[in-house]
């Protein structure tokens, strides 16, 4: 009785957080489900306390992250960024485009798919507008690009982070799997966008740099800080990978350092806080840790995950359900709880030990991956969308679908492929 009702409440929650009914927001959709759980009984105020409490270090590489992409905004670092690339694209619209995927690509590696995707869109929505350039193939480069590189680094989406706590995997052996497969993906990434929007893209422009970095910042110094102090993170967030440590703290410290150089300097905007820092998002997390622990202990993740994970009999085999399973999840309930439940459903005993590491890190790349077929399967892709609606851009599921249908089997062949060798 207890499993079935757990399992009601996490398929109706999911449905209400894709779905968004009377526009009803993820996190109070999540919230809702948790607190259901703890009313019905499923799982009780010291699990749930001990579900979130557990996570501190993803709690804190978000605050960091938040912290970090308000200041570099302040600063002026992404329109910084845009510039540099419309002014080494040469006047050509196409090798522009090419541009956008390295930004985006350098971004997301060191500050994770959610930054590029929050603070990327509008700079690249407004740097296309103003070159009298079709903005759809920029926009959409974007957003792919935020997941084709997604994994890699630890820190180039929040959902390594909480599967590096599991794996704790160092650096080395992290790269050492899926280092090929990013480089991979982004590149057939950036292969298909430059097949399909190569007309759209022949476009020339011109493009005056001095003046575009003198609106960029008002206070040199401070950029100049700020631009040394992202340099300083990345190479702290690259150690603190290698030698296990708690990216959470170093996202935190970094974002905290940043944002006393902004107060110091007198360029703090509450007005870029309120926009980057996002309590619904602790709120939304949290409720997701309470719902996938109610889950788990109603037995319900290791059946789910060992069922699927029955037909594997090696690593390779353990890489493909993983990455499989994880993609078509992904897409159907977003990402983060996707790979939540098969985080559980592996540490419940669903699959082999000797199986556990190369499913873990095929789950990962699904789910690192597999959200570029649909506009629902990661947050940062839903950030996307939700930006660009605001600029006036409508984007239909059709519209992202069929790129999504050339980049994301391919990235994921490739991906699956790659990592599964890795393990030979």
């Amino acid at each position: 009785m207890q499993s079935a009702l757990a399992a009601v409440i996490f398929v109706a929650t999911l449905i209400a957080i894709v779905t968004r009914p009377r526009r009803i927001g993820e996190a109070w959709s999540a919230l809702t489900g948790a607190l259901l759980m703890l009313l019905t009984g499923v799982i009780n105020i010291g699990s749930a306390l001990a579900a979130i409490g557990a996570e501190w270090n993803l709690f804190l590489f978000f605050l960091g992250l938040m912290l970090t992409a308000a200041v570099a905004d302040m600063a002026g670092f992404f329109d910084w960024a845009a510039a540099l690339a419309a002014a080494t694209a040469g006047g050509s619209g196409r090798r522009l485009l090419l541009n956008v995927f390295v930004i985006g690509a350098v971004i997301t590696t060191f500050l994770s798919n959610d930054a590029t995707a929050i603070i990327l869109t509008p700079v690249v929505y407004g740097m296309a507008t103003r070159l009298r350039l079709r903005v759809m193939p920029y926009l959409f480069a974007v957003s792919f690009v935020a997941n084709a590189a997604s994994m890699t680094l630890p820190i180039s989406n929040p959902i390594n982070v909480l599967t590096g706590d599991r794996l704790r995997a160092p650096l080395g052996v992290y790269e050492g799997h899926l280092f090929a497969a990013s480089i991979a993906s982004i590149a057939i990434c950036l292969g298909v966008f430059m097949a399909v929007f190569w007309r759209a893209t022949n476009r020339r422009f011109e493009f005056d740099l001095q003046s575009a970095l003198a609106m960029v910042s008002a206070d040199r110094v401070f950029f100049r800080l700020v631009l040394a102090g992202l340099a300083l993170l990345a190479v702290a967030y690259v150690i603190g990978s290698a030698l296990l440590l708690p990216l959470g703290v170093i996202a935190v410290a970094g974002g905290g350092a940043l944002l006393a150089v902004g107060a110091l300097r007198r360029r703090v905007s509450r007005e870029h806080l309120s926009a980057h820092v996002s309590p619904t998002l602790f709120i939304y997390i949290a409720s997701l840790f309470v719902l996938v622990r109610g889950v788990q202990g109603a037995g319900i993740t290791a059946a789910l995950v060992s069922g699927a994970v029955a037909q594997a009999s090696d690593s390779a085999s353990a890489v493909a359900t993983g990455l499989l399973g994880s993609a078509v999840t992904s897409n159907l309930v977003n990402n983060l709880p996707s790979i939540l439940v098969f985080i559980s459903g592996a540490q419940a005993g669903g699959v082999p030990p000797d199986l556990r590491t190369p499913f873990l890190f095929g789950a990962l790349a699904g789910a690192d991956l597999g959200p570029n077929l649909t506009p629902v399967g990661a947050l940062s892709t839903m950030l996307w969308l939700v930006i660009v609606r605001r600029r006036g851009v409508e984007v239909s599921a059709w519209d992202f679908l069929r790129i999504g249908a050339l980049v994301a089997p391919l990235t994921l062949l490739a991906a699956g492929v790659l990592i599964a060798l890795s393990f030979r």
